[in-house]
């Protein structure tokens, strides 16, 4: 499995979290699900799906949600601001969720993450060649710290490597140890807009 790139110009939305409230984390969690259906029907906004960190002690967040989106100007939208989006639509978790979210060139529509797949993210301003069975993917921050529309964009870190592949490599290599890496499994599948979603983001 790897990353790859279509024609269309576009950039990944990443937001990594943490939520600090256990007893209302099912509840959080059975929310967000329901959200991606809301965020995929956006023009601009085509695919979206869930990870959580397969350990969650030790990356900096325990959950990552990845976004093929368009362009900024969808964060700008009122359709996106018609449904939360930026925070809004989880106001009433705010206490407990702590988030970071960024843009990146360098994938421009991010692939489908099945069971039996994960994603590596590190952080840095190369990827790490001597990681076994890892193609890494270069991110470069399509944006730097703003307010993108109804969207806060914290911008750093600037360069990011990024890799998908299958959970047994990380089992045979024993990945989990390797410092400055995150890696998660799917919680969701990925939510794709409809044809005609899509075509309306094009025009």
């Amino acid at each position: 499995m790897e990353c790859t790139t279509t024609r269309r110009a576009s950039v990944i939305y990443t937001v990594e979290l943490n939520f600090s409230d256990p007893g209302r984390e099912v509840e959080w969690n059975a929310w967000y699900e329901t959200y991606l259906t809301q965020l995929v029907s956006l023009p601009g906004l085509t695919t979206a799906q869930r990870f959580r960190a397969l350990t969650p002690v030790t990356p900096a967040w325990a959950y990552l949600a990845i976004y093929s989106v368009a362009s900024l100007e969808v964060f700008a939208s009122e359709a996106y601001r018609g449904i939360g989006g930026g925070g809004q639509a989880s106001r009433r978790f705010r206490e407990a969720i702590r988030r970071r979210r960024n843009v990146y060139a360098g994938i421009e529509r991010f692939p489908e993450i099945s069971e039996a797949g994960c994603v590596v993210l590190g952080d840095g301003t190369s990827p790490r060649k001597e990681l076994p069975d890892c193609l890494f993917v270069p991110l470069e921050a399509a944006s730097g710290r703003r307010q993108a529309g109804a969207t806060e964009l914290d911008g750093e870190p600037l360069r990011r490597a990024i890799a998908v592949i299958a959970q047994e490599i990380v089992a045979r290599h024993r990945l989990l140890n390797t410092e400055g890496h995150a890696i998660y499994t799917p919680m969701s599948k990925r939510y794709v807009a409809t044809p005609m979603e899509v075509e309306r983001a094009s025009v």
